[in-house]
C-alpha cells in the first residue's frame, strides 16, 4: 500500500504549481476582459457617408450595463412621487432619442468624444451645451439608430430586446 503522505505531498506540490499557473492565467484573462472598451480588437470604425460623400468616421466600442443605466437615467424625466413627496421621485417620461444619443456617445472612444462630438466649432454653431448633444445634430435619425443598434450588437445585446422605449421603461433596475 502506498504512503498517503508521500502521494499527498507530491500530488499537492503539482496541484499547487498548476493552480498558481491557472490563477495567474485567470487573473491575466480577467484583467484583459475588463479592458473591453479600450482593446483595439473591440473597436469598430463607422464611416458616416451621405450620397457617396464621406463626412467623418467615428470609432465605437462595447458598452457596459452601467453605461446603459447611466444613459437611461439621463434620458428619463422624473417628477415628485404623487403618493408622498418624501418618497423617491417617479418616472414621468422617457426620451428615446436622448437615450440613443447617450448610448452612442458613451460607446464612442474618448478621443472621438472630444474630436467629433466635442468639436468646439459644432458646439458653438449649434449652441450645444454638452458633447452628447452633437450626436443628434451630426447624425440623421437613421444613422443614429443604425449606430445605436451596432453598439448594442458589439456589446452582445439583442437590439430587439433593447431597441425600444417600452422595454427600457419596463425592464429598468
Amino acid at each position: 500500500m502506498a504512503n498517503p503522505e508521500t502521494e499527498k505531498s507530491i500530488t499537492g506540490l503539482d496541484q499547487a504549481t498548476n493552480r498558481k499557473e491557472a490563477e495567474y492565467d485567470l487573473v491575466k484573462s480577467l484583467l484583459e476582459a475588463a479592458e473591453f472598451k479600450t482593446a483595439d480588437e473591440n473597436i469598430t470604425e463607422v464611416e458616416i457617408k451621405r450620397g457617396g460623400k464621406f463626412y467623418f468616421a467615428v470609432r465605437v466600442h462595447p458598452i457596459s450595463d452601467e453605461d446603459i443605466r447611466f444613459a437611461r437615467k439621463k434620458a428619463t424625466v422624473f417628477m415628485p412621487n404623487p403618493e408622498n413627496k418624501k418618497l423617491p421621485p417617479v418616472e414621468k417620461d422617457f426620451i428615446s432619442t436622448k437615450f440613443k444619443s447617450w448610448v452612442v456617445y458613451l460607446a464612442t472612444t474618448e478621443e472621438d468624444q472630444e474630436k467629433i462630438w466635442g468639436n468646439a466649432s459644432v458646439l458653438k454653431k449649434f449652441e450645444l451645451q454638452e458633447r452628447w448633444e452633437s450626436v443628434g445634430t451630426l447624425l440623421t435619425a437613421g444613422e443614429k439608430t443604425k449606430l445605436f443598434n451596432l453598439v448594442l450588437k458589439i456589446s452582445g445585446l439583442d437590439d430587439e430586446e433593447y431597441g425600444d422605449e417600452e422595454t427600457f421603461q419596463q425592464g429598468a433596475d
